[in-house]
């Protein structure tokens, strides 16, 4: 492996945080209560957007990330990419590697700062065709406050040829041995798999398989049956067996699957939206592949037009969860909008505590929304949770939509923007309250070249449009950023 050097865009980019002030800022929160990830620990919360669709010195979908740091005035300020090209990241830059595909965000090593696990599931191994489509999992450390870059990582996972490794992940002590683990999805053609890497995180430990699945795999994480200990969800096409979405603890040797439901959500999201401190489980754009492939449904109920979204509640122990559901559509009491075919309703989710009152609220993703006249221009959907949920004692909700055509958001709603392409929730201005990040992954899409950049990602302080921001590949000055906003780190 050749040896490489911080590029001239990255070192103007660490120049620009150290001017920026990475050491801890007066009136921030603490890297330890932080809502969100905090690679650098200045007490703001980070984003990491996945690109892994970007150009790399002319290599289609080679991939990368872009860390948007946060601050006191929110994302925006100080950025940097990161690219297999970059110091410290293991492998080299290749077209169809998709470096950034996938991302997720955990402390792995206890240094009190967040690390980003970045999945690559195109990674060429070797030459041929028998080097294709590997896949790999890589994860890069995050780092101090002098510096504010990921500056070190390894490779944690890779995958024989052709198995696309690391095209969903999800992190978490899942084996109660105080060390992270890490679960991979693999696509492998029509015959996947779900397979444990598990801590600590050094290069020598094997892939424990799991699960054998079709093409579709989601994962996710979070303590459901409120234990005090994380469990792993599943959402895939068994193969053999009817599709589910199913938890899975850790019984002292494996992992055991304890709960199922009969679909799939494009997208889940985890939170506690009951404020009742054990963790519930949101399902969006739900299908029920077993069946006749109907759009937009979300299990033993009807499908709804535009898609809908189910949340399964936890309580104490294995039997508490699932006893307790709410689903909901456009067409819900309360929910902003009018459900119409094509909507894509919750085929993205993120959840988050957007004010201070103790429950996780739920942002749904609508990028086949169409605002006005013009088609797939894309919402978002903030529903503020309450002691009943998602929705209150009635069945209704209380909810806001935004779009690049509401009262202070930047931008013009436009046909193809897809507004609403990816969510997440953290707090990047430290006041304590959670903001939102909206992707819009084909505002102003002309032509794949590697000379222009599609997409964008937008800021909406504590839910709201007042101050809201737009962050384009061509305000950082990106070239080939391809469905820039497509994937947002949690």
């Amino acid at each position: 492996m050749r040896r490489k050097r911080l590029s001239a865009a990255l070192l103007g980019a660490a120049t620009a945080l150290a001017a920026a002030g990475l050491a801890t800022t007066a009136g921030a929160a603490s890297a330890a209560t932080v809502q969100g990830p905090d690679f650098n620990g200045d007490g703001y919360a980070d984003a990491v957007v996945g690109v892994g669709a970007g150009y790399v010195d002319g290599k289609k979908s080679a991939g990368f990330i872009h860390v948007l740091y946060g601050s006191e005035s929110g994302l925006g300020t100080s950025y940097v990419k990161y690219t297999q090209e970059s110091l410290g990241v293991p492998g080299n830059s290749e077209a169809g590697d998709q470096f950034g595909s996938t991302v997720a965000t955990a402390d792995v090593d206890g240094d009190g700062l967040t690390d980003v696990v970045v999945g690559a599931p195109g990674e060429t191994v070797g030459d041929g065709t028998a080097g294709k489509h590997h896949g790999s999992v890589v994860v890069l450390y995050g780092g101090g406050r002098a510096g504010g870059y990921l500056g070190r990582g390894k490779t944690i996972a890779q995958g024989p040829a052709g198995s696309g490794t690391g095209a969903s992940l999800a992190v978490g002590d899942f084996t109660r041995d105080g060390a992270v683990d890490v679960a991979v999805g693999a696509t492998q053609g029509e015959f996947g798999k779900i397979s444990l890497r598990p801590g600590p995180l050094t290069e020598d430990k094997p892939l424990t398989q799991l699960l054998e699945t079709g093409m579709t795999v989601k994962l996710a994480a979070g303590d459901f049956d409120g234990d005090g200990n994380t469990d792993l969800v599943t959402a895939s096409d068994v193969l053999d067996q009817p599709d589910r979405t199913a938890l899975w603890r850790w019984n002292g040797s494996a992992l055991q699957e304890y709960w199922k439901h009969p679909a799939i959500g494009t997208s889940m999201a985890v939170g506690d939206f009951d404020g009742n401190g054990v963790d519930d489980l949101a399902l969006g754009y739900c299908t029920d592949m077993s069946g006749d492939r109907v759009e937009g449904d979300c299990g033993p109920d009807a499908p709804a037009k535009g898609g809908k979204v189910r949340v399964v509640y936890g309580g104490g122990g294995a039997d508490g969860f699932g006893t307790r559901s709410h689903t909901f559509s456009q067409d819900t009491p309360g929910v902003a909008g009018t459900a119409e075919d094509g909507d894509a309703f919750g085929v993205k989710l993120a959840a988050g505590e957007l004010t201070g009152d103790g429950r996780d609220d739920l942002v749904v993703g609508a990028p086949g929304e169409a605002i006005g006249t013009a088609r797939w221009a894309g919402s978002a959907t903030v529903l503020t949770s309450g002691p009943d949920g998602v929705l209150d004692a009635s069945g209704a909700a209380k909810s806001v939509a935004w779009h690049q055509n509401s009262t202070g958001v930047p931008g013009t709603a436009e046909t193809l923007d897809s507004f609403g392409s990816a969510v997440a929730v953290a707090d990047y201005d430290g006041d304590g309250d959670g903001d939102i990040t909206v992707g819009a992954d084909d505002e102003n899409s002309q032509e794949w070249e590697e000379t222009l950049s599609t997409g964008g990602v937008w800021t909406l302080p504590n839910g709201a449009g007042t101050g809201s921001k737009a962050l384009t590949p061509r305000l950082f000055g990106l070239r080939g950023a391809m469905n820039y906003g497509q994937v947002l780190g949690h």
